[in-house]
């Protein structure tokens, strides 16, 4: 088995754990510039140079394998040039939710929470999550095929009717809503405050009437997008996953909120809502375990 760093970049965080002999060693998580990405990597792999030969990496943005341009940092990962710099066999690059899809094969039922039931027809599956923008990962067929949704340029004005907020041309792509910055952006325009997303969320989940409504209708919207991509993709099994969701259970749980799956679609289609089976994925590592089941099919 091959020794290696693995590594899940988000656009806050680092979070890396070694894979030697067969064991993932502890996962830790730090903070770090963009111009510092190499240096830190050099460091991790101080005094491992004899152990380690495989570098994975997880990052948000468009991945051909070769290259990743980051979304959320200034910052163009080069396969390539880190095999050739830190003198490794090899670099292997994922996009963070091709990451999370890979991770399914490393965890067990324990690390999902069921959200809505259901009796999905097949295995195709969406994985969601808002973050620092919007993760949307499709495993049609036993594909996993990683995509770049939440940077389009959706309906956006008709979301922001959710909100009661008029067409802002600062919400011009999907993520500029569904995402901590864009809690905070939905709540500045609505209210004239400007707070962090995590202040909101705790308000929020205290039933503060202005943080509760930006959370509701967020999750509103949110589940509105499911069911498009339901559609679109015949789609019965949902995972949601990340920071946000596993802290907003409490409201996302509630009867209001899931009436929206089926408040939220084409009367024609309810029955395919009603299949639809979504469970929120607890892990809070997931890009690690995704790096490492992505090793283990090399």
């Amino acid at each position: 088995m091959r020794n290696a760093l693995l590594i899940d970049l988000g656009g806050t965080n680092i979070r890396y754990a070694f894979f030697i002999k067969n064991t993932l060693l502890e996962i830790s998580k730090e903070k770090i510039a963009d111009g510092d990405f190499i240096s830190f990597l050099t460091k991790l792999l101080e005094g491992k140079k004899d152990e380690i030969d495989y570098l994975v990496i997880a990052a948000a943005g468009p991945n051909n394998q070769k290259f990743i341009n980051l979304t959320n940092r200034d910052l163009l990962i080069d396969a390539s040039e880190l095999k050739t710099q830190l003198d490794l066999k090899e670099c292997l690059l994922l996009n963070d939710w091709e990451a999370v899809a890979q991770s399914l094969s490393e965890l067990n039922k324990e690390c999902f929470l069921p959200i809505k039931s259901g009796t999905p027809s097949g295995e195709n599956t969406i994985l969601i999550g808002p973050g620092t923008g919007l993760g949307v990962t499709l495993i049609i067929k036993g594909q996993i095929i990683p995509t770049e949704f939440g940077n389009t340029f959706s309906p956006t004005k008709s979301m922001l009717e959710n909100f009661d907020i008029k067409d802002n041309k600062t919400f011009f792509s999907l993520e500029n809503i569904l995402s901590g910055p864009g809690i905070e952006k939905l709540y500045e325009e609505k209210f004239e405050r400007k707070i962090s997303s995590e202040k909101i969320i705790s308000s929020a989940l205290e039933g503060e009437k202005d943080e509760l409504y930006i959370i509701e209708n967020f999750l509103r919207t949110l589940i509105s997008i499911i069911n498009d991509l339901v559609l679109s993709f015949s789609c019965e099994k949902v995972i949601l996953g990340g920071s946000i969701l596993n802290a907003l259970k409490p409201i996302l749980m509630t009867e209001k909120i899931l009436d929206y799956f089926l408040s939220e679609i084409n009367p024609k289609y309810s029955q395919l809502i009603e299949r639809t089976q979504v469970d929120l994925l607890t892990e809070d590592e997931p890009g690690i375990f995704g790096c490492l089941a992505y090793l283990k099919s090399k």
